[in-house]
Order: structure tokens, then C-alpha cells, then sequence
């Protein structure tokens, strides 16, 4: 047991004592093997080229539907990209307002593309797989309506329509494309019968890959390739916006996933939570996107703040609710596009299933993060009579709900968790694991770059995490620029040949650990350059004192 997490669990039994044996130990404990080609297929790609094709020979009026996030931006962008590239212009594109339309495609919306922008074809991206009253409305105007999302398939809500969604592909690896990966995988095929010059394609691969990473989609197969493709694509492309974002952000030739996924994906990402996610689509196409980009980085330093006070607060919320398996919490000032970020924090926190939500005009609306094993959206699949709409993956979810329906669906949500809990307890217990023991005295470069050549890690990739038994020589604390007060840890060991490592815990004060001779550390390992010389970082991730 460990001072974060009840339950360590090693993966391998085994102890490497090679750089080759950690590798063959990695892939091993991943059961993973690399594909060279993403091969989609024709599966559900036929229909929308034959739909999407016509419209553009005969130059009808595209409307691009997409969600506010990074994935359904990213893959608004993509089109746009692409459909100037061919130098077709009879387009539109529509970004929902994430406080006033909410989650998912929106009748009022469609009515408005289809009666003032004269639409001829909908695609939606990211969104749409329960727009089944949309789609109806498409029909009876005669507008064809297309669907390309990715999320979990509602059979009651399930559009009459054209649909592109990779939950029907029969190989299961395909079907954890993100929306802006399935955009790729039809851009792709269109471009047979619309050639588009090839550099575009550096660019398309460096959008679905951020996608892939920023929305969390399991890192399989399929989805490892395109965010492998996708991360040497964002140090690749010679765009202008792609240059300035990397550089926005402090970000080098040497960026990898955690860039993207904490530097990049949040800059983008904030526009939308506390405005209007137009603003990023608006800074992607034009050719002046400074001011833009400069909002994005004002936005996220702002939703940093936002984020902390309602995670303070949903703490102290969670403290009333010790017994019940589930967090259903709610705060009519928290901010409805920072809850989801802030329910992740609850729900690593508590380790229960927390759903946050804003109160506002009567309404919930919010998002719900889940804990291995259990399925947030199945859970609200369950209760589809009380919550007004809903919808997403297994581990996140977003919702909306009458307040007066609030005690009813917290007891409900208690009800579905409760029995699982019973059938399976440990399920609730925080655990962790870690891949296997390593001697701390020879931990040296090789082995980090055998863990780069892995990249990217991601859900259901893991970064690779080891567990090191090692004296303590001391500890030191590093202090916050701005308050003085200490914030940082450094674990002071003995290193490889005869040095002194660290082991740093940020954002952590750990002053239990002065004075402590012996204990066992979770760690990650990464390279780390400084004035031209190369060493081995070591971040904890928790520890036992033995």
C-alpha cells in the first residue's frame, strides 16, 4: 500500500537487468504489436463518398457540424483544410455554443443551416449519433444529413441517415477511432476521386493525432500509429498556425504526447470551455492567427484558476457523501465547461464515479468521469428517463438534467454503482500498476530509450512505471516563485554508478518523508538535457516507507 494508491500491482514478476529485457518486459506486459498501415477499409465509407462526392461535383452548400472540443474541432479544421485545397468554397461551418446549445447536435441549429444558409448537405463531426429528430428534419426538407461520430451507439436515438461511425466496424481495434480520426480515415478515401496535394496530408495527420491523444481514446493499434503519425506531423508541418501553437507553448522538435495532451490540447480546449469554440476554428483557417493563439494561452491560465476553486469545492461536497459509491455533485456557480476536467480530478481523488454539474435556469448540466470498470454512460443508459440528454464513452461522458430530477438520479446512480460494488469491491480500492522492479543502481540512459521508442503513451497504453527499493539521503523542497511556500519534492537516492538521483514529486509537499533511511518508489523515467548533456529524470508517482 502506498500513500496515493491502496493497491500497487505489478505487472511482471520478473526483474530486467538489461535494457533489451525492460523492452521485451514492456511489450510483454502490453501484449501489444505494432501495425505499419492503417487499413480501414470500405466499412460504412461507401455511402457518405457517394453523398459527399455529389455534393461537391455539383456544388451544393457543405454545412460542417462539429462539437466544441479538440476532437471536433481538429476535425472541422480538416475539412476546411481539405475542401480549400480543392478550392471549393460553398461551404459552411457551425461550432455549438457549449453554454447556450450544450451537448450535441441542436434542432434550432440545423433549422438556421438549412433555412438561412441554404445547406444542401450536414455533416456532423464528433457528434450526431442520437440526432434522430435532427436527421428527421433533414429528411423532410430533402437536405441529406451525414453522421461521422464516434461515440457509443444508442439504438432508440439512432438517426435515420447516412452514418460514419467506427462502434460498426467488425474489428474492434478500428472502433476506438476518435471523431477527428474518423474524419482522416474519409478524407483519406475521398481524396482518390479529389487529389489534394500531398503536404496536406502531414497537416490532416497532425490534427487527427492530437485528437487522438486530447481525447483520450484507448491507445491501441490503430490509435498508437495515427498518434505516433500525428505528433512527427505536428513537428513536420510547415503551417503557420501549427508552427505558432508549438511555439505558443514552448514546444521543440522534441515534443511528444504529454505536450500535446498537456500543452497543446488544454490551449485549445479552454477557448471553448469559457467561450465560444468558433474563436479556435477562426484561428486555424485565417492567415493571422497571433491574437488568436494569444487568447488561448490568456483562456487556459484562466480555467486553470476556475478549475482549482471547483475542484476545492466539490472536495469539501464529496466529504458529505462518504458511504456512496458515486459523487453526483452540483454548484450553481462552477463553470459547466470546466467540470469535466474537474470531475477527472475528483473521481482520481476519491475513486468513485463523479458526475459535476453547473445549476443554472433549472437545469443540471455537466460531465461525468468514471474509474476502471465502470461504464458511465451504460450507467445513464439506465436512468434515459430522467436525464434530458446524454451522452460519450465509457470513461466520460456529458449530460443535462431537470434540478428537480436531483435526488432521484444521485439515488439511482448509488443504486446501479452499489450493486457492482458488491459483486466486485476491490473495484472501488484506488490501485495503480507498475510494469515491474528495477535496481536503481543501474538505471541509466539505454533504458529510457528503449521507453521512447514506445511513444506515444496514452489510455490503455500505459507510460511504462517502475518500482525502485532505495535509501533515502534526503529530501529537498522547492519553493513556489510567487508565494515563497514549498511546492515541489526532490527524493534524494543513490544513482548509477556511484551518483545521486532524484526523484521528483511536483506539486507535492511529502515532509513525512524527512528523516525516512528506506522506501519503495513508483516512478516514470524520461530524458532530460541540460546545457548539452543528457540524464535520466525520475517522477514519482507514490511511495511506501518501509
Amino acid at each position: 500500500m502506498g500513500r496515493k494508491f491502496k493497491h500497487w500491482e505489478c505487472r511482471s514478476s520478473e526483474v530486467p537487468t538489461s535494457s533489451d529485457a525492460v523492452l521485451q518486459t514492456l511489450l510483454s506486459n502490453r501484449s501489444f504489436i505494432p501495425i505499419d498501415r492503417l487499413e480501414y477499409g470500405d466499412h460504412g465509407l461507401e455511402e457518405v463518398i457517394r453523398v459527399v462526392s455529389d455534393a461537391i461535383r455539383n456544388r451544393r452548400r457543405i454545412a460542417l457540424y462539429a462539437d466544441y472540443d479538440v476532437d471536433g474541432t481538429m476535425s472541422c479544421v480538416s475539412w476546411i483544410w481539405f475542401l480549400r485545397a480543392l478550392g471549393y468554397d460553398n461551404f459552411v461551418h457551425y461550432i455549438p455554443c457549449r453554454f447556450k446549445e450544450g451537448y450535441g447536435v441542436n434542432l434550432n441549429a440545423v433549422t438556421n443551416l438549412i433555412e438561412v444558409q441554404q445547406a444542401e448537405l450536414i455533416i456532423t463531426m464528433d457528434t450526431g449519433i442520437t440526432a434522430n429528430a435532427e436527421a428527421e428534419y433533414c429528411k423532410s426538407r430533402g437536405v441529406a444529413f451525414v453522421c461521422t461520430d464516434h461515440h457509443k451507439i444508442q439504438l432508440e436515438k439512432m438517426p435515420d441517415c447516412t452514418i460514419l461511425n467506427p462502434k460498426l466496424h467488425p474489428d474492434a481495434d478500428y472502433q476506438e477511432l476518435c471523431g477527428c480520426g474518423i474524419t482522416f480515415v474519409l478524407l483519406r478515401r475521398l481524396a482518390v476521386e479529389f487529389p489534394v496535394p500531398p503536404s496536406l496530408w502531414t497537416d490532416l495527420l497532425a490534427l487527427a493525432g492530437m485528437a487522438t491523444i486530447c481525447d483520450v481514446v484507448p491507445l491501441n493499434r490503430v490509435n498508437h500509429r495515427l498518434a505516433r503519425l500525428g505528433v512527427e506531423g505536428l513537428l513536420k508541418s510547415q503551417r503557420p498556425i501549427i508552427k505558432k501553437l508549438l511555439r505558443s507553448a514552448s514546444l521543440s522538435g522534441n515534443a511528444d504526447e504529454k505536450d500535446v495532451g498537456f500543452r497543446l490540447g488544454p490551449r485549445i480546449n479552454a477557448v471553448g470551455r469559457l467561450g465560444h469554440a468558433d474563436r479556435v476554428i477562426e484561428a486555424f483557417v485565417t492567415e493571422y492567427p497571433d491574437l488568436l493563439i494569444e487568447q488561448m494561452g490568456l483562456c487556459n491560465e484562466e480555467r486553470k484558476k476556475i478549475q482549482a476553486n471547483i475542484v476545492a469545492q466539490a472536495t469539501k461536497q464529496a466529504l458529505e457523501y462518504p458511504d456512496a459509491p458515486i459523487l453526483f455533485l452540483g454548484n450553481s456557480q462552477w463553470h459547466s465547461g470546466v467540470v469535466g476536467i474537474a470531475a477527472s480530478k475528483i473521481a482520481e481523488k476519491f475513486w468513485k464515479p463523479t458526475w459535476l454539474f453547473q445549476e443554472i435556469e433549472g437545469k443540471g448540466r455537466g460531465s461525468a468521469r468514471s474509474i476502471p470498470g465502470f461504464d458511465v454512460t451504460d450507467a445513464m443508459q439506465g436512468l434515459s428517463d430522467v436525464f434530458l440528454k446524454f451522452g460519450g464513452h465509457r470513461a466520460a461522458a456529458g449530460y443535462s438534467f431537470d434540478l428537480t430530477k436531483t435526488a432521484e438520479i444521485r439515488g439511482r446512480l448509488c443504486e446501479v454503482a452499489e450493486t457492482l460494488r458488491r459483486a466486485k469491491p476491490a473495484q472501488w480500492e484506488s490501485r495503480i500498476d507498475f510494469d515491474c522492479a528495477l535496481d536503481p543502481a543501474w538505471i541509466e540512459l539505454s533504458i529510457v530509450d528503449k521507453v521512447d521508442d514506445l511513444k506515444p503513451f496514452g489510455h490503455g497504453f500505459e507510460e511504462p512505471k517502475f518500482c525502485l527499493t532505495t535509501p533515502v539521503l534526503g529530501v529537498n523542497f522547492y519553493l513556489d516563485k510567487t508565494t515563497g511556500e514549498k511546492r515541489h519534492t526532490a527524493v534524494l537516492t543513490p544513482g548509477a554508478r556511484g551518483g545521486t538521483q532524484k526523484i521528483m514529486f511536483f506539486n507535492e509537499v511529502l515532509e513525512e518523508l524527512e528523516g525516512v533511511t528506506q522506501a519503495r518508489f513508483l516512478v516514470t523515467l524520461s530524458r532530460n538535457i541540460y546545457q548539452g548533456r543528457a540524464s535520466v529524470s525520475l517522477f514519482g508517482l507514490d511511495y511506501d516507507v518501509m
